[in-house]
């Protein structure tokens, strides 16, 4: 069954869901249970309302993460939410250091620059070296995680530059209304 789910070149050949599902399944519990939990800690950067919405624009992107996946490892079998882990990882810190309305501000800096710092440090060792952090024997796929950190920027630059179009239209709504009055 798991065969159906997972991320493989059928998803370019009339199975799309597996754009998705490639996150979702994983080789086993001891598999699940850690990505899952990987996203806890920077979730806690963020005001408790934001925070499912936040997972789910990481499930927004997954495709996008999976289609650069697939592109640059073709012949690829992918399970497993390390990439969508990732982003998240990346994407509530900038949230958090830029003061977005997502951001919970009652939580001190320090955490946000261990988390960023924390990340990118995991992100080169994996790279350079044969080191991995993890709890399973599944070998992990360093350019998905790569592509889950670009895609933790690319969310944050798409949200920050929405949030600034908003006030800019807030602003010009406010002076065309003060103009109108006076």
């Amino acid at each position: 069954m798991i065969d159906h789910w997972s991320l493989t070149s059928a998803a370019l050949h009339g199975q799309p869901w597996r754009l998705w599902t490639g996150h979702i399944v994983h080789y086993g519990p001891s598999h699940f249970f850690p990505d899952s939990l990987a996203m806890v800690p920077p979730l806690l950067l963020l005001a408790p309302q934001h925070r499912l919405r936040t997972i789910l624009w990481g499930l927004a992107i997954a495709p996008f993460i999976s289609l650069a996946i697939l592109a640059a490892v073709p012949g690829v079998e992918y399970r497993g939410s390390s990439a969508l882990a990732v982003t998240i990882w990346i994407l509530a810190p900038l949230l958090y250091f830029n003061r977005h309305p997502y951001s919970d501000q009652r939580v001190l800096p320090a955490p946000a620059y261990v988390l960023l710092t924390f990340c990118l440090a995991k992100l080169i060792v994996e790279t350079f070296t044969s080191f991995r952090l993890g709890f399973t024997d599944v070998p992990p796929l360093p350019i998905a995680h790569w592509f889950g950190a670009m895609a933790g920027v690319m969310t944050f630059i798409y949200l920050r530059a929405k949030l600034v179009h908003t006030a800019n239209r807030q602003h010009s709504e406010s002076r065309l209304a003060l103009s109108q009055r006076g």
